[in-house]
């Protein structure tokens, strides 16, 4: 019986994402392993890499960061349990069950709300706000 490929089990919007592959590539390219059409999300955001029998995290320079466990990381070891937040997208690494359902990759932006939709073609992601900060002022 095979050990099921761990996934990113989303705690905020958008899909689980499986990790299906050794190396995963996450940002907007297409080039990536998974495409995530967000505004907060940079091109190519982050790397998850299966090492030895865990997954480790790398942030490729992104605009908004990666975190684990709310800390904002350049690099680090998840574990089954831990909650990753890949720009404002939050997960739980953990395993599919197994009459779950495959999970979906994100592929197609859903529609902006009015007043977004220059925003879209953006080659640039905009930065969030730090936690605990209103409007990107401290707090």
């Amino acid at each position: 019986m095979s050990v099921p490929s761990p996934q990113l089990i989303a705690l905020s919007e958008g899909p689980n994402l499986s990790l299906d592959k050794p190396i995963v590539l996450i940002g907007r390219h297409q080039e990536c392993d998974i495409q995530i059409p967000s505004r907060k999300i940079s091109r190519k955001h982050c790397c998850l890499a299966q090492v030895e029998g865990g997954i480790v995290v790398r942030d490729l320079c992104s605009t908004n960061g990666i975190r684990i466990n709310g800390m904002r990381v350049h690099e680090g070891q998840l574990k089954i349990g831990d909650e990753l937040t890949i720009g404002n997208l939050r997960y739980q690494i953990g395993h599919a069950p197994a009459t779950a359902p495959a999970p979906v990759e994100l592929k197609s932006a859903p529609a902006p709300p009015a007043g977004e939709e220059m925003f879209d073609s953006c080659d640039e992601p905009i930065p969030l706000a730090e936690p605990g900060s209103y409007h990107g002022l401290p707090a």
